[in-house]
C-alpha cells in the first residue's frame, strides 16, 4: 500500500513565473513577495518521538476537505534525511455499529467511522513543500505528540489521481486463519481451535527469545457464588467453557484483527452469562484485545462471592525465568525459592516475565468505576503448585485446576463491589519487549495505555 516517492517540485511551478513577472520591478517589490514565499514553507523540526511499540490510529472523520475518499488513492509517508519514504498504513473500516469490518474489500471509500493506522516508530522529521511530488494534489500532515515528554514525529498522507505502484513489503503480522496462529517478525502465538485463549507463545531470536514455546496455555477460572432457590450455588467456568464464533479476520499491512463472538456457558440456569465481541489487535510487538461483555441483572443481584483468576501456565522447559508487577517490583523467581514474600492484594495493572525464551509484558485495564468501588486487580503466582509463599493464599483465592503447576496473572478481588448491570469495556494487552527486563522498562509499553499518542491533521495542499 506504499508508493515510491517522485523528487519532482510541485513548488517550483507555482513560484517561479510569478518572480519572472517581477525581475524587473524594483527591489522592494522583492522584499514584499518574500515574507508570502516563507509563510507557506515552514523550518523542518527534527523527529523527537520515541515510542517503539504504539501504534497510531487516526479517525477519518478528522480528514476533511479531500478530493476523494477511495483509499486506492492514498500513499503515506515520511521524511528521512530529507527524502520521503514510504511506510507502511492501512485503513480499516468499522460499521454504523462501530464494529470493525473484517473479510471485506481490501480497497473502500472510507466514511467519518473508519480508521488509517500506521505505527509511530515509523514517523520522520518534518518536512517542506519542497517535497511534494508534481503528481500529488492533496497533502495532509499528521503530527503525532508523546503527551508524557512532548516527542513528536510526522507523516505525510498524500493523494494522487494516479497513484504510484505500492512497494512490495512484508506485512508487520499475519493472522493465519486456517492455522489458529498470527506470527510477526518478534513472536508466534497459536489459538486454540473454537476457543478464545493461546495455547502457545514463542518470542523469535530478533526479539530477544530463543524461539522456545514458554507456555502451555492460558487459562481462566471463574466460581461465581449465586444466591438461588433460598440457598447458595456455585458455579464454575474455565476457558473451555467459553464458546467462541469467528467473525472474521482481516490482514493489513500494519495490524491484524481477529473478531469473535465470545459468550460464558454457565449452564442451562444463566443461558445469557456473560457475553460480547471481542477484538485482538495484532502488532508487530504487541496484541492488544479489548473486551465488552454485559452483566445482567439477575447476575448482579444474586452474587455472593466471585473467585476469579487468568494466568499464563508455563511450560517448565521456559524455566528459569522470573516476575516481576506493579506490586512485586523486586521480582520472584521460579523455583529458585528464594524466599520472596509475595503481595498478592494489591492492584496493579502489569506484570512482565523475563528469560531465556524472552520477555513480555502484559497489562490489564479494567474500568476506572470499578477502581472506584473497590476491585482490586491481585497477583496469582504458582511455583510448583503452590500460590504465593506464606500467608499469601489467604489473600489471593486460587480457583485454578491443580494441571497449572507454573502459573502467573491476575485474580479479581472484591467483584461483589459490582454496582450497575450493564456493559463494561475492558483491556488486555501483551507487549514483547527486546530484552531482559530491569525495573522501569514497563514504562514505555505501559504509556500506550496510560498516556495514549496525540494526532493533529493539518492541510498543507
Amino acid at each position: 500500500m506504499e508508493g515510491s516517492t517522485r523528487a519532482a517540485s510541485c513548488e517550483g511551478r507555482v513560484f517561479l513565473p510569478a518572480i519572472a513577472r517581477y525581475v524587473v520591478a524594483a527591489s522592494a517589490a522583492l522584499l514584499l513577495l518574500a515574507p508570502a514565499v516563507d509563510a507557506v514553507v515552514p523550518s523542518a523540526a527534527p523527529k523527537t518521538l520515541s515510542r517503539f511499540h504504539d501504534p497510531v490510529i487516526v479517525s477519518t472523520g478528522t480528514l476533511t476537505g479531500l478530493p476523494d475518499r477511495r483509499t486506492a488513492s492514498w500513499r503515506l509517508y515520511a521524511n528521512e534525511a530529507g527524502r520521503l519514504i514510504p511506510i507502511p498504513f492501512q485503513f480499516d473500516a468499522r460499521d454504523r455499529h462501530g464494529d470493525v469490518v473484517v473479510d471485506g474489500a481490501t480497497e473502500f471509500t472510507f466514511d467519518d467511522n473508519d480508521e488509517l493506522v500506521f505505527m509511530a516508530k515509523d514517523t520522520g522529521a518534518q518536512a517542506g513543500a519542497d517535497l511534494w511530488p508534481d503528481d500529488c494534489d492533496a497533502v495532509l500532515e499528521l503530527e503525532v505528540e508523546d503527551p508524557l515528554h512532548g516527542g513528536r514525529g510526522w507523516a505525510y498522507l498524500l493523494h494522487f489521481r494516479d497513484p504510484p505502484s505500492a512497494a512490495v513489503r512484508e506485512p508487520y503480522v499475519v493472522l493465519d486463519r486456517a492455522a489458529s496462529q498470527a506470527r510477526s517478525a518478534f513472536y508466534e502465538v497459536d489459538y486454540a481451535a473454537g476457543r478464545d485463549f493461546y495455547t502457545g507463545m514463542r518470542i523469535t531470536p530478533a526479539a530477544g527469545g530463543n524461539g522456545v514455546n514458554f507456555m502451555r496455555r492460558t487459562r481462566m477460572s471463574g466460581v461465581p457464588t449465586l444466591h438461588l432457590f433460598f440457598t447458595d450455588v456455585a458455579l464454575q467456568f474455565t476457558e473451555q467453557n467459553s464458546i467462541v464464533v469467528v467473525q472474521g479476520v482481516r490482514n493489513g499491512a500494519v495490524r491484524a484483527i481477529r473478531r469473535v463472538r465470545l459468550s460464558v456457558d454457565l449452564g442451562r440456569l444463566f443461558p445469557d452469562l456473560p457475553n460480547g465481541t471481542a477484538y485482538t489487535f495484532h502488532y508487530f510487538s504487541s496484541d492488544v484485545t479489548p473486551t465488552r461483555f454485559g452483566v445482567p441483572w439477575l447476575a448482579l443481584k444474586t452474587l455472593r462471592d466471585f473467585c476469579f483468576a487468568n494466568v499464563i501456565d508455563f511450560d517448565p522447559q521456559a524455566l528459569p525465568t522470573r516476575y516481576w508487577d506493579g506490586a512485586n517490583p523486586d521480582g520472584i523467581a521460579w523455583s529458585e525459592r528464594d524466599g520472596a514474600h509475595i503481595e498478592t492484594a494489591a492492584d496493579h495493572d502489569w506484570w512482565v516475565h523475563s528469560g531465556a525464551a524472552g520477555t513480555v509484558l502484559h497489562a490489564f485495564v479494567i474500568p476506572p468505576e470499578w477502581l472506584h468501588w473497590g476491585i482490586v486487580r491481585g497477583t496469582v503466582f504458582r511455583d510448583g503448585g503452590a500460590i504465593g509463599n506464606g500467608d499469601t493464599a489467604a489473600h489471593a483465592p486460587d480457583c485454578l485446576s491443580a494441571e497449572a503447576t507454573y502459573a502467573a496473572g491476575y485474580s479479581l478481588l472484591h467483584m461483589t463491589n459490582l454496582r450497575e448491570a450493564r456493559s463494561y469495556d475492558m483491556l488486555q494487552s501483551d507487549v514483547v519487549l527486546r530484552k531482559s527486563y530491569q525495573p522501569g522498562d514497563e514504562e514505555e509499553p505501559m504509556a500506550m495505555l496510560r498516556a495514549p499518542l496525540r494526532t493533529e491533521v493539518h492541510r498543507l495542499r
